[in-house]
């Protein structure tokens, strides 16, 4: 009782602290686990045979979990990108580790080819998780990434199967008899023998029971078939690991899916930090303080080796660069079958080296979360990773391509915006290149063409030379520069009224020509602040007024600064921003009402191309 005290405590402190500081739920079990363990605090009062019997139950239940993701219609529809691009993804890394593992640690060729298996596969459900929190998952990279996990999932059956073989010839010269080749067959046999059941047995059980309405025992009978899965393999020397994820492909094959999903669901978060609180509490940290540059040559081998061949296979396969580069550091870790895959390495790789392994893979899973969302927020934009490759460009309607405002951009901003001024009676003709929401706002009412925004081609064809005003509603900073730059040189005079996603960003803009821009936050963070005035005493009126004058002076103080914020002189532009939030302080301590009709009379949004941007 006391152990699980201390998980759950860990669990409760440490997880929401890492993700208060944006490094993610994974890195704070695995820094809970790394703290309470025998090499950290060591507040667990178990023995090492209990801690090991938790680390396994961890492994198990992880990859039950991974198992129940892979139903075979899922493997069947994705097998092109599963069999071609994973099969060369871990042939490739394997054989690349392999050749350095005997080039710069002098191993012999079966140790190397292990810890080239070991090192091939990725984090399932970090890479996953990451990609989902994001809203990458659905991306060219993000599938493509999904294939090759699915496939390493899957390709780690042969490699439990094959280690048995590569240790005979350790075992023979340790007089040991090893019947590896009888091992590897009876593995095999067991695997068959899972799956054959799994077709003939567990669905007229599941079916029976479900009869009886007995919930508790439906749920009771999956566990058995985990727990089976995992004592069958155990008994033919293979990790029981391996049996639960098979058990999971299983289930996941039955009609009662959803409902074996359900019951777990609410476990499902527990079972996952317990696997890498699990991971944690097993890392030497004594070996990384004694050895951190070793270590950590390791990891940065593990990461920057992978992410390197992960990209020049994708580009190999004609993915774009910002694709080829998420597909990349989404499998730049190792995975958690390396645990398992260690596990099973005895008389292949020494004590020394199998520690280092654990320590290497799981510090490179704790930092893929950080390289994805670096990666994401820096290195591209949904513009260059959705998946578009696979619909051609709507055609735009002939009636709508006399209409006076086009619109680049379909998300919440674009949505309110075309609201508006359909309410006012001006039609506009709107491009995006997200299909799924295209398809969303058509079922409202609001029609949209699908179409990259950065094509001058389509939106030509979209009416941009009829447009009388052209509205960039992106939320990818870079993409809405790249079109502006395009529209100017193409045509000087078109206003272009653009959504900005901060002041720099709107400096950028006005600099390039834009007509007028709208910081995306302010709108309604001036409207929530009108509201806030009022419940501190200030009467609607004289809020409303505050509120014209802080807006007016806004704009006209991001136009003013927009011909500085491109000087080579910092200091300058930093003190003329301080001298205008100082005099608006002022401003808005006297009378609003007076200063904003000497405000108003003296600026008004400017029509085209400005001359004095």
């Amino acid at each position: 009782m006391h152990d699980l005290l201390v998980y759950l405590l860990s669990m409760v402190i440490m997880v929401p602290l890492s993700k208060r500081v944006g490094f993610g739920a994974v890195i704070g079990y695995l820094i809970a686990g790394s703290l309470i363990g025998p090499e950290g605090f060591s507040l667990l009062n178990g023995s090492e045979s209990f801690t090991a019997q938790v680390a396994d139950f961890g492994v198990i239940m992880m990859l039950l979990l991974i198992g129940l993701e892979l139903s075979p219609k899922l493997l069947w529809k994705l097998r092109g990108p599963i069999l071609g691009l994973g099969s060369i993804q871990v042939l490739l890394t394997s054989m690349v580790c392999m050749i350095g593992a005997m080039t710069f640690l002098d191993m012999d060729w079966r140790s190397a080819l292990c810890v080239g298996m070991i090192l091939s596969v990725s984090s399932t459900a970090v890479s996953l998780q990451s990609l989902q929190e994001l809203g990458y998952s659905k991306s060219v990279g993000g599938e493509r990434s999904f294939a090759v996990l699915l496939f390493q999932d899957v390709a780690v059956i042969p490699m439990l199967a094959i280690l048995p073989l590569l240790g005979a010839h350790s075992a023979i010269e340790n007089g040991q008899s090893l019947p590896a080749l009888t091992r590897t067959f009876l593995t095999l046999g067991a695997v068959a023998a899972i799956i054959v059941s799994g077709r003939l047995m567990i669905r007229p059980l599941f079916k029976f029971i479900s009869r009886m309405k007995l919930r508790e025992t439906f749920t009771a009978l999956a566990l058995f078939i985990v727990a089976a899965a995992a004592a069958l393999m155990h008994e033919v020397g293979v990790s029981p690991a391996l049996g639960a994820f098979l058990a999971g492909v299983v289930l996941a094959d039955s009609e009662y899916e959803h409902q074996i999903e359900a019951d777990i669901e609410p476990f499902k978060g527990l079972l996952l930090g317990l696997f890498f609180m699990t991971v944690g509490s097993g890392l030497k940290l004594g070996l990384i303080w004694s050895e951190p540059l070793v270590v950590l040559g390791w990891v940065c081998a593990i990461v920057f080796g992978k992410s390197i061949l992960t990209y020049a296979l994708g580009r190999l396969v004609k993915l774009r660069p910002p694709e080829s580069l998420l597909f990349s550091v989404s499998l730049a870790q190792g995975g958690e079958f390396a645990f398992v895959l260690v596990a099973q390495s005895t008389g292949l790789i020494n004590e020394e080296l199998s520690q280092i392994l654990i320590a290497s893979v799981a510090l490179s899973m704790a930092i893929s979360p950080i390289l994805i969302k670096l990666t994401v927020r820096y290195g591209m934009s949904r513009l260059d990773c959705v998946k578009s490759e696979e619909r051609l460009p709507d055609t735009v309607d002939e009636s709508e391509r006399d209409n006076p405002v086009l619109v680049v951009g379909i998300g919440r901003f674009g949505q309110t915006l075309i609201r508006f001024l359909r309410a006012n009676g001006y039609a506009s003709t709107v491009l995006d290149i997200d299909s799924e929401q295209i398809e969303i706002m058509a079922k409202f009412g609001i029609k949209s063409y699908f179409g990259d925004g950065s094509n001058l081609d389509l939106l030509r064809a979209a009416g941009l030379d009829r447009a009388k005003v052209l509205v960039l509603a992106l939320d990818e900073p870079e993409i809405t520069l790249k079109i502006v730059e395009m529209i100017r040189a193409y045509n000087p005079a078109l206003p272009i009224y653009a959504r900005a996603f901060d002041r720099v960003q709107a400096y950028k803009l006005l600099h390039l020509g834009v007509s007028e821009i709208v910081v995306e936050t302010s709108g309604s963070a001036l409207t929530l602040g009108k509201d806030v005035l009022q419940a501190l005493g200030v009467s609607a009126e004289r809020a409303e007024s505050k509120g014209q004058l802080f807006e007016v002076n806004n704009r006209r103080s991001i136009r003013d600064l927009s011909k500085r914020f491109h000087l080579d002189d910092r200091e300058t532009f930093i003190q003329a921003s301080r001298q205008m939030s100082e005099q608006l302080e002022a401003m808005l301590k006297a009378d609003p009402e007076e200063l904003l009709r000497g405000a108003s009379s003296d600026w008004s949004p400017p029509v085209g191309n400005p001359s004095h941007v």
